[in-house]
């Protein structure tokens, strides 16, 4: 499967930055869970484990981020 180009921000402070991000990822992701479905997953399962995903995600995000800010702390010791 070859994975479709996602296009960059048009602008670091648009409005609508989030929705220019959810509609360049629609297609690839899209595909992603369709895929899954055909490889025979039910739709409601891929769905779920998306969101779990995304969750996961998150959660690593803001880790990463707050063990940067603990060690920009840690440096100015």
């Amino acid at each position: 499967m070859n994975m479709k180009r996602i296009f960059p921000p048009t602008t670091e402070k648009h409005p609508d930055r989030f929705l220019q991000c959810q509609e360049a990822m629609a297609s690839a992701i899209t595909d992603v869970a369709m895929a899954a479905v055909k490889a025979g997953w039910k739709p409601e399962e891929v769905a779920s484990a998306m969101v779990e995903l995304a969750d996961h995600m998150m959660l690593g995000v803001i880790a990463n981020r707050n063990l940067d800010q603990d060690l920009s702390i840690i440096r100015r010791r």
